[in-house]
């Protein structure tokens, strides 16, 4: 089947499903996209950058901007590092724009007809999206919206789905698989998507639970953070799909679910390049992608959904295997950029990592190279079992390393043992489930802020997933037989989490309804719930169902002080 997102304009099918079940058609969505673009079109800038919690809203901003002939930057976030990062490049904000008086007989003027999705605009409609950084330095991938269009039609032609069925997404449409697959893809093949971002696999069968007065099929996009906490006992309904992508599924994971678990390969530059339905299944490449295997072993990739028309190498090394329908398909053998030299020998993070799992008390580990004083040091992040976390807590972390690295000798050479360890319940991620390798280079440095494990945050709120690794500064002689956190470096981290979300608080002035209800000790794992009020702040810190912490900080506003220091200076001159 044919996809364009022109084909569905004028018609009256549900397109958007919001949480109370209200219904909005495709011909209201682009009434509401049209009167955006043409009062977008009066914008000055020619770039903007584009952050909107409601997946309706999000994409109504996205082509209104496009159609008003602005290029858009997706980025990740907004906290406030990233924020001014994009101001010093003259990128600011998009918002919605509020239609005066004047302009609302002319608004109301353009009709759905009017637009075309011809190749001009589909070539020079251009979106960047900003990665998120957790492999190294962020940056911008551009992709025209001709490529996206092409990306839907190769998964379409990929999948058999329903022709009606509807999106359920528990990842962020601000990440391009969860805008392919969660609103691009329905907007361009007539079907709909359930608006709400969901948080847990309750909150899925909940919403398959309320659609299913519609009787449609749904298809769930999701992630391996969130496949890995499900259960046999929710039980997915009038579900086709599951669809799982931005890091490897954990095996073992598909026998907890009712449904078919179809794992999504892929980067922002390359977009998707291949799927497969079981934990050790060679990868089968989308309908439009094709795949090379050079004779180093990394795996090429050539698409017309892509940023470039010209091969792509992905920097992971593959095998590439003949099947009996004369496409290829490929089996992943690790990364090339895994190999590294220490000291004239070549490793690999992969084996050394492997050989480390092979340990008992080990359940899950990330190795690592680190500079210090001009030379490379082997490290490793590693989850360890429970029974071996309280070990460490009561042994002390030098016993339990010596232990650990004893265990080792017969399984690494010398070189290939790290050096240095830090312990976690679980490893760091970003939104789309990818390791969050800068978080894990920064254990290495003095630390006083618990790990963030995962991150949500809207417009007014914020929710955070975070981990006390006992390595902590703030745990070091506090006290020395029973380590707890102290309540003074918990307002200090929530203060400095409060201000790189919202840009506008400048400095804590004051506290309100303080309460420390319970200890944190190594390895608590701990809900951080942010709620901004104006200047005003609550936070609340739980542990499962435990009440940790609870209060209210006052900040001073931004635009408030600089006015003051405007004052100030002004009284001066006089």
């Amino acid at each position: 089947m044919l996809c364009h997102f022109q084909t569905h304009i004028q018609s009256s099918k549900i397109f958007c499903i919001q949480e109370d079940l209200r219904q909005i058609s495709f011909a209201d969505f682009w009434q509401d996209v049209y009167q955006q673009a043409n009062l977008m079109q009066g914008l000055d800038a020619k770039q903007y950058a584009l952050w909107e919690n409601n997946s309706y809203e999000f994409l109504v901003l996205f082509f209104a901007a496009l159609l008003g002939n602005k290029q858009l930057v997706l980025v990740p976030n907004r906290v406030k590092d990233l924020e001014l990062e994009l101001a010093e490049q003259g990128i600011y904000f998009l918002t919605r724009q509020q239609i005066s008086e004047h302009s609302h007989d002319c608004v109301n003027n353009i009709t759905p007809p009017q637009l075309q999705f011809d190749d001009h605009f589909l070539q020079t409609g251009h979106v960047y999206f900003y990665t998120s950084g957790s492999t190294g330095q962020p940056k911008k991938i551009p992709r025209t919206l001709r490529q996206l269009l092409n990306e839907v039609q190769g998964l379409d032609q990929s999948f058999d789905l329903d022709k009606a069925c509807i999106a359920i997404a528990t990842v962020s449409h601000q990440h391009i698989y969860g805008l392919l697959f969660k609103l691009l893809l329905p907007l361009a093949s007539g079907r709909s998507f359930y608006s709400p971002q969901l948080a847990f696999p309750e909150d899925v069968v909940a919403a398959q639970q309320r659609l299913s007065v519609l009787k449609q099929y749904n298809y769930v996009i999701s992630s391996p953070a969130l496949l890995k906490r499900w259960t046999k006992d929710v039980v997915l309904q009038e579900c086709q799909y599951v669809y799982s992508s931005g890091g490897k599924l954990e095996s073992g994971v598909r026998p907890y679910l009712n449904r078919p678990i179809v794992e999504v390969l892929g980067s922002s530059e390359t977009g998707g390049i291949a799927h497969r339905q079981q934990d050790d299944a060679l990868w089968t490449p989308f309908a439009n992608v094709q795949i090379q295997v050079t004779e180093q072993e990394e795996l090429g990739v050539k698409t017309n959904h892509a940023f470039t028309e010209d091969w792509i190498f992905t920097g992971d090394r593959a095998k590439s295997v003949d099947a009996t329908n004369s496409k290829s398909v490929f089996q992943l053998l690790g990364r090339l950029d895994r190999i590294v030299k220490l000291e004239e020998k070549r490793l690999s993070l992969d084996a050394i990592e492997q050989k480390i799992l092979s340990l008992h008390d080990v359940v899950e580990c990330h190795a690592l190279l680190l500079e210090k004083e001009h030379r490379q040091i082997l490290a490793c992040v590693t989850v360890l079992t429970e029974s071996a976390q309280q070990v460490l807590v009561q042994g002390g972390k030098a016993c339990f390393v010596a232990q650990l690295k004893q265990q080792l000798i017969d399984k690494l050479e010398s070189i290939a043992i790290p050096r240095q360890w830090r312990f976690l319940s679980q490893l760091p991620r970003n939104s789309q489930s990818k390791l969050n390798k800068q978080m894990m280079q920064a254990l290495f440095q003095p630390q006083f802020s618990p790990v963030v494990l995962q991150h949500q945050q809207n417009t007014d709120n914020a929710k955070f997933q975070l981990e006390f690794s006992p390595e902590l500064e703030c745990f070091k002689g506090h006290f020395p037989d029973y380590s707890i956190y102290p309540g003074v470096g918990q307002i200090s981290f929530i203060q400095q989490f409060a201000k790189q979300i919202w840009s506008d608080l400048a400095w804590c002035n004051g506290y309100e309804q303080l309460k420390f209800q319970d200890l944190i000790k190594p390895f608590a794992i701990v809900e951080l719930t942010l709620v901004r009020k104006q200047h005003k702040v609550h936070f609340e810190m739980r542990s499962a169902e435990q009440l940790l912490a609870s209060g209210r900080l006052l900040f001073a506003l931004q635009n408030v002080q600089n006015a003051l220091e405007v004052k100030a200076t002004g009284a001066e001159h006089v």
